[in-house]
């Protein structure tokens, strides 16, 4: 049930993302507002079927290989106040991931492991979301590893500059 509200919620927000140059289309904008950027962060409030979801994201600061065709790569963190979730860790690579790759994401050396659906990704423990947010609030830089269905292999690495203002500012908007 959580990877089918995942997946909703990702087909969604990669709509919004690739829509338009803002990275919100004109129909989503009326739904997600956003709350500020925040250095290398930004945060949003929105809804869904579910009721009021807020989070942040971000792109990478740089992506490897940088002669891979991607669509817009991103990193979020999603509070689902409509379903009572918080700090719900996901990717979004640009493309579709090996079925049955285990992708990692690492924050200042600290490495965890994911699952994939389609072209996101999540935390494969939700008990270790909160720990994992809060790494990234102590951090300086995340890298994401991930295998294409092709074969690529691919590193984006994330600065966490900006990452608890913004994690703060959901938190103060979206109750």
């Amino acid at each position: 049930m959580r990877l089918m509200t995942r997946g909703n919620f990702t087909r969604i927000l990669a709509c919004a993302l690739l829509l338009s140059p803002t990275g919100l289309s004109s129909v989503v904008a009326q739904e997600v507002e956003k709350l500020g950027t925040f250095q290398f962060w930004t945060a949003w409030k929105g809804s869904d079927a579910n009721g009021l979801l807020c989070y942040v994201s971000s792109q990478p600061q740089q992506a490897l290989p940088t002669n891979v065709n991607r669509d817009p790569i991103h990193f979020l963190v999603i509070d689902r106040k409509g379903l009572g979730t918080s700090n719900e860790v996901q990717t979004l690579v640009g493309y579709p991931l090996e079925t049955d790759s285990t992708p990692e994401v690492s924050i200042d050396g600290r490495s965890y492991d994911m699952v994939v659906e389609g072209s996101a990704a999540w935390l494969a423990s939700a008990s270790e979301e909160g720990a994992f947010v809060a790494a990234m609030k102590a951090g300086s830089e995340m890298i994401v590893k991930a295998r294409s269905q092709r074969g690529t292999d691919t590193t984006d690495t994330y600065s966490l500059l900006g990452v608890t203002a913004a994690l703060n500012k959901i938190n103060s908007d979206c109750n």
